[in-house]
């Protein structure tokens, strides 16, 4: 009698695609070191690097640019890694002010490239952009800048997405040694898109103004991301806020990013409507440490100018320096002669 036990039948195992010994490579890595593949090294991270005061001068004045830039130049300087506010009311004109800082920053300093960012804008607008710096600038120019847009008819997350990805990019490449000057327009709209977002709009407190508590956490780090650095390169940020919109939440906004800047340019509205262009209440607008940016010379006129813009409304400010511009074609020879006069 046969005692002993029937022979098991041996399984026969499947080879995985991709694994076992006739394949040695798992998700493209070699099978061991998939899961402990080495890190990619990161470059450097500009919050990490030491913020040093905006300079030297991004000079906006050219021969034949517009009156803003000469304006600019004398009253609201802007230095390399500046962050700086345009605070406007509705129909001001900010657009065209951005436009021609747009082309001035193009046109004096091939080392700067530029971006712009336009967040819930109408679609034309977007366009009329675009076809605007592409008129006014030299063939060699357009190659160093770029227009992002998130128009209107997007949502609130392309809003966000576009957002955060230009700033992001924008930083590792100042991170790298570049000098990257950025013109946001706006951070209102920008601020309205966060309050809608799900993500960043979480904490379940509402502020005055239907403004989640947190809503503006990240726009106002993308904001405070310009600066200019010791090590590497600078980004300089340049955004337009809105004022005086009948909107509570708008207001707020404003006061939130107000002071968080070290250079506020106000337009104002009177002006606007009487037709004077750019509409800049002078007496109200300046860059924190402009002596960083100025000359010896330059200063004094300044201070001087100031002084004598006190005792004027707005608009009398505007028409009165708008006619000195136009008897001297530079700004150099503006300080000159005022200097000489004492």
């Amino acid at each position: 009698m046969d005692t002993s036990s029937p022979k098991k039948k041996r399984r026969r195992r499947r080879r995985r695609k991709g694994g076992g010994q006739g394949n040695p490579q798992q998700n493209g890595q070699p099978q061991g070191q998939a899961q402990n593949a080495p890190a990619k090294p990161k470059g450097p991270v500009l919050e990490e690097l030491t913020a040093i005061d905006p300079q030297p001068r991004l000079e906006l004045e050219y021969r034949g640019c517009p009156p803003a830039c000469r304006l600019i130049d004398l009253f609201c300087p802007i230095g390399r890694g500046q962050r700086g506010l345009i605070v406007s009311p509705p129909k001001a004109g900010k657009t065209t002010l951005l436009q021609d800082i747009a082309h001035a920053v193009l046109h004096n300093h091939a080392d700067v490239s530029l971006t712009v960012l336009l967040v819930d804008e109408r679609p034309e607008e977007v366009t009329d952009f675009r076809r605007t710096l592409e008129r006014e600038s030299e063939p060699g120019e357009m190659q160093r800048c770029q227009v992002r847009g998130s128009s209107n008819d997007h949502d609130v997350e392309q809003h966000v997405k576009v957002s955060i990805d230009t700033i992001n990019e924008c930083r590792e490449r100042a991170a790298r040694g570049e000098h990257v000057v950025v013109l946001l327009d706006s951070l209102t709209r920008l601020g309205r898109a966060f309050n809608r977002s799900k993500k960043h709009a979480s904490s379940g407190r509402t502020m005055s103004g239907g403004i989640d508590s947190k809503a503006l956490e990240v726009p106002k780090q993308l904001f405070g991301s310009a600066r200019n650095t010791e090590e590497a390169g600078s980004l300089t940020i340049i955004a337009t806020c809105l004022v005086d919109t009948g909107s509570q939440g708008d207001q707020l906004i404003f006061e939130e990013f107000k002071g968080t800047g070290n250079m506020e340019l106000i337009l104002d509205r009177k002006i606007a409507e009487k037709r004077l262009f750019p509409a800049i209440n002078l007496a109200a607008s300046g860059t924190r440490k402009d002596e960083l940016l100025l000359g010896d010379q330059e200063q004094k006129t300044v201070t001087a100018l100031r002084r004598r813009l006190l005792n004027m409304k707005p608009e009398n400010q505007v028409e009165q320096l708008l006619a000195a511009l136009k008897r001297f074609p530079t700004n150099e020879e503006l300080v000159a002669i005022t200097a000489s006069k004492g």
